[in-house]
C-alpha cells in the first residue's frame, strides 16, 4: 500500500459510505431530525452546525485511525480506543446498542411502507431483514461498494426534499418559533445544544466499526481522514436542510412516523413514491452495517458460522422489530448518545497519543539520518 497515494474518487466513495451508514431509517424518515432538532425550535439551526463539526471530526478520526492501525475486527477497534481493560466491556455495550439500531431499522422499514402504501408493516420488516441478511453474507468489500453508491443518491434526494420544503413555505419557518411550543412533539430532553451533541454521540457508535474498518482499505491516512471529514460535512448539510424543511411545515408533520414522506408528497405524488423507495434505501444502508457489526463480532466474513449467526440475529430482529418505530427512536438513541459522548473523550486522548508517537518517531528518524550523514563526512 502506497502511503503517499491520494485519490479524490476514493475520498468521495468513503464519504458516501459514511453518509449511507449514518443515515438509516431515523434520518431518512425525518423522525430523528424532528426529535433531535426541529422539535427544539429555531435554535436547532445553530445546533446543526455544532453537529456537523462533531461529525466531521469523528468521521475523520475513525477512518484515519483505521488506516494507521489497520484495524478491522470490532474487538480490535474497541481495545484501541478504550484499552484492553475496558475494551471488551465497551465492545459488548456497543454491540448491544448496534443490534438495537438494527431493530429500529427493521421497525422503520415497516412504518415507511405502511404509512405511504398502506401495506401491512410485516411486509417492510421481512423484506428489509432479508435484504440485509443477503448483503451481509457477501462480506465487507461488497458492503462498502454498495453503501458508497447509495449514500450519494440518498443525500441528493434528502437535501432536495429539505430545500424545496423550506423554500416553498418560508412563512412557515418564520412562524415555527411560536408554533413549535404549542405542539405535542416527541423530542429529546435537555434543549437544542445538548441534543446537537447527543445526535452525533449515538451516530458515532453506529458508524465506528464500519468506518474504521473501511479506513483500513484507504491508500493513506490523508485519504482516509478526508473521506471521513467530507462524509461528516455532507451529512451535516443534509441535517440542516432537512431540519429547515420540517420546521417550515411542522404543523403538518409533527405527528407522523415518516415526516419526509409528507414533505415529498407536497412536491408531487410521483416524487413521493420515488422518495419512499429512497427512504427504504436509507434504511437498508444502515441495517446492513449494524447486522454486519454484530456478526463480525463472532465470526469471519464468508464462513458458515457467520451465515448461521446472521440468520439467527435476523430472526430475532424481526420479532423485536414489532415495537413502535417512534418509541424505539425516542428511547434507544438518546441513551446511547451519552455513551457516545464518553467515546468522544477516548477518541481525543487516543489521537493525542498517536500524534505524540508519530512526532517522536519522526524525530528519531531525523536524528538517525543526521548521524549517518555526519558519519559519511
Amino acid at each position: 500500500m502506497n502511503n503517499k497515494s491520494f485519490s479524490i474518487a476514493n475520498v468521495i466513495k468513503y464519504a458516501g459510505a459514511f453518509v449511507a451508514c449514518a443515515i438509516g431509517s431515523g434520518f431518512a424518515t425525518g423522525q430523528e431530525i424532528m426529535q433531535f432538532f426541529s422539535g427544539q425550535g429555531i435554535m436547532s439551526v445553530v445546533g446543526t452546525i455544532v453537529t456537523t463539526v462533531i461529525f466531521a471530526w469523528v468521521g475523520g478520526m475513525f477512518m484515519k485511525h483505521g488506516q494507521e492501525m489497520q484495524m478491522e475486527n470490532p474487538n480490535e477497534i474497541s481495545e484501541f480506543y478504550f484499552g484492553k481493560k475496558f475494551g471488551k466491556f465497551f465492545s459488548i455495550v456497543f454491540q448491544v446498542f448496534l443490534y438495537g439500531v438494527y431493530v429500529i431499522m427493521i421497525a422503520g422499514a415497516g412504518a415507511t411502507l405502511s404509512e405511504y402504501f398502506g401495506l401491512n408493516p410485516l411486509v417492510g420488516r421481512v423484506g428489509m431483514a432479508l435484504l440485509a441478511f443477503i448483503t451481509v453474507i457477501f462480506g465487507l468489500s461488497k458492503i462498502t461498494d454498495v453503501l458508497g453508491g447509495l449514500g450519494t443518491v440518498i443525500i441528493v434526494f434528502a437535501v432536495g426534499v429539505g430545500i424545496y420544503s423550506f423554500l416553498s413555505n418560508m412563512d412557515g419557518l418564520a412562524q415555527a418559533s411560536s408554533v413549535i411550543p404549542t405542539l405535542a412533539i416527541t423530542k429529546t430532553q435537555g434543549g437544542w445544544l445538548w441534543s446537537s451533541i447527543l445526535y452525533p454521540g449515538f451516530n458515532a457508535i453506529v458508524v465506528m466499526f464500519l468506518t474504521t474498518s473501511m479506513g483500513k482499505t484507504a491508500n493513506s491516512p490523508k485519504e482516509a481522514l478526508w473521506g471521513g471529514v467530507l462524509g461528516g460535512v455532507l451529512f451535516g448539510a443534509a441535517i440542516l436542510t432537512m431540519n429547515l424543511g420540517i420546521m417550515a411545515n411542522i404543523g403538518a408533520v409533527y405527528s407522523k412516523a415518516v415526516p419526509t414522506l409528507v414533505l415529498a408528497s407536497r412536491i408531487s405524488p410521483i416524487f413521493a413514491t420515488i422518495f419512499s423507495v429512497i427512504i427504504c434505501c436509507g434504511i437498508y444502508t444502515t441495517t446492513v452495517p449494524m447486522l454486519w457489526g454484530n456478526v463480525r463480532m463472532f465470526a469471519e466474513d464468508g464462513t458458515k458460522k457467520a451465515v448461521l449467526i446472521a440468520a439467527g440475529l435476523t430472526a430475532l430482529g424481526l420479532v423485536l422489530g414489532m415495537t413502535s418505530f417512534k418509541t424505539l427512536v425516542n428511547i434507544i438513541y438518546p441513551v446511547s448518545g451519552y455513551i457516545g459522548v464518553v467515546l468522544f473523550g477516548f477518541i481525543a486522548v487516543r489521537n493525542h497519543q498517536l500524534n505524540k508517537q508519530m512526532k517522536a518517531k519522526n524525530e528519531e528518524t531525523e536524528t538517525e539520518v543526521a548521524f549517518e550523514e555526519e558519519k559519511a563526512v
